[in-house]
Parts: structure tokens; C-alpha cells; sequence
């Protein structure tokens, strides 16, 4: 599957001071994700793609790979195995709670 621009463009948000100025990581997130201004259509995009990557397909390592190749500077990689996955799946809810949000 071909990496949605959509994906790129928030991808490219997480940045090596993206949280700098934010008291909790869940909102050095949400700003990210606010930041990238993205439509609802977008985050659709976004969370569509992330059904995709946390479809049991790929590995922590394909999935850091994944998303530093869309542009992320920081790794969603730690020691604990099946982290990549919990940050993309805390990363889909999110963006479908600001996709309800805007909708609104």
C-alpha cells in the first residue's frame, strides 16, 4: 500500500522539538495533529491507513520504518515490543476524536 500524503504531512509534524512547550505527550499530539490541518476527508485518510499498518501485518520495526520514511524525526520505537503499534493506535484515536470534533 502506498503511503497517503495525508499521512506524510502529520507524519512530517512529529518533528525533534514537536513537543516542546506541551506539558504531557497527548498534547504535543493533539497539537500535531492540529497543526497539520487536515480536513476531516484527510483524517479519514489518515485513520484509514492506520486500520492498514495495525492490521497484525507489520512488526515494530516495519512500522518505524513506515513512519520515518513519511518524514516522522522521532521513533516511536522502544524496548517494549508492540509499542509502534500502541502509538498508532493512540494516534488513530485521536485523530478520529478531532475528526468528530470538526465534524461537529
Amino acid at each position: 500500500m502506498q503511503t497517503p500524503q495525508e499521512f506524510v504531512t502529520l507524519s512530517r509534524w512529529f518533528h525533534q522539538d514537536f513537543d516542546w512547550g506541551h506539558e504531557t505527550g497527548e498534547q504535543a499530539v493533539e497539537a500535531a495533529i492540529s497543526n497539520a490541518n487536515l480536513s476531516v476527508a484527510q483524517l479519514n485518510v489518515v485513520s484509514a491507513y492506520l486500520d492498514e499498518l495495525l492490521s497484525g501485518k507489520y512488526n515494530d520495526e516495519e512500522l518505524e520504518r513506515i513512519w520515518r520514511k513519511a518524514g516522522a524525526e522521532i521513533s516511536i520505537l522502544t524496548e517494549e515490543e508492540g509499542n509502534a503499534a500502541g502509538f498508532f493506535r493512540g494516534l488513530r484515536s485521536m485523530i478520529d476524536a478531532t475528526a468528530r470534533r470538526s465534524a461537529h
